[in-house]
């Protein structure tokens, strides 16, 4: 299993680990999270077609396991602006927004792709929207299967926070799971912002030709976006 969290450089949010109450109220498979992989990427800088590579497994342990953006996303950190932030989900990447600082272009879809996974082997995916000034959700494509990905607003009353589940999905004949992160609305106004804060992908049991020790991925997105954009933002 693998659990991914976006991290960005300004080090204020604290680092993620141990098992997440949402996800593992979707699927109990997400329980047995330990380790997460903490993406690093630089707070309110555009980052092209980022790559994390040797991504640990839920008991910390090194992978061959890689994941991938294609696309112009920024790195987002809400933590320096508002207090009692959910650490999981207050960082992110951020994209569909060309009203940032400078007007940088982020891209309005973003591909991703996870490889060197096991082949022919099913797997489960939770996927995090963020806590951010907005409620800036996104579609996320895999496999024929669409689903919104809804965020919650930090300056107002806090929701439980929750996470998309997405099941049965099947890597290919190399080991690869690719899926589509889509902005909705209009990409000239931020609020149409897309922030996505990470996921969990666990393999589902007896369900590979090949079995293999249960390792779990955790995948969180940090806080995404332009530093100037975001203090722009928040004090206007």
């Amino acid at each position: 299993m693998w659990h991914l969290t976006v991290q960005t450089n300004s080090e204020l949010a604290p680092l993620i680990s141990g098992p997440d109450p949402a996800s593992t109220a979707a699927d109990p498979l997400f329980g047995t999270a330990n380790a997460w992989n903490n993406l690093n990427i630089p707070f309110g800088v555009l980052s092209t077609n980022p790559i994390w590579n040797n991504l640990v497994n839920s008991t910390g342990a090194l992978t061959n396991v890689s994941f991938s953006v294609t696309g112009n996303v920024a790195g987002v950190d809400f933590n320096p602006f508002i207090a009692n932030l959910d650490p999981l989900r207050s960082e992110f990447l951020a994209w569909n927004d060309t009203v940032g600082s400078g007007g940088l272009p982020l891209s309005t879809t973003i591909d991703w792709e996870l490889t060197g996974l096991a082949p022919k082997t099913t797997y489960d995916m939770c996927v995090y929207g963020s806590q951010a000034n907005y409620d800036r959700s996104f579609n996320m494509t895999i496999q024929g299967t669409t689903l919104n990905v809804p965020t919650f607003d930090a300056t107002t009353s806090t929701p439980t926070p929750g996470c998309v589940l997405i099941t049965n999905l099947l890597s290919d004949g190399n080991g690869m799971i690719a899926g589509v992160g889509t902005g909705i609305g209009d990409p000239s106004q931020y609020t149409s912002e897309a922030d996505w804060s990470g996921f969990q992908l666990v393999q589902v049991p007896d369900a590979a030709a090949v079995p293999e020790p249960s390792s779990v991925i955790l995948i969180g997105t940090g806080t995404l976006s332009l530093f100037g954009t975001l203090r722009k933002r928040l004090v206007s």
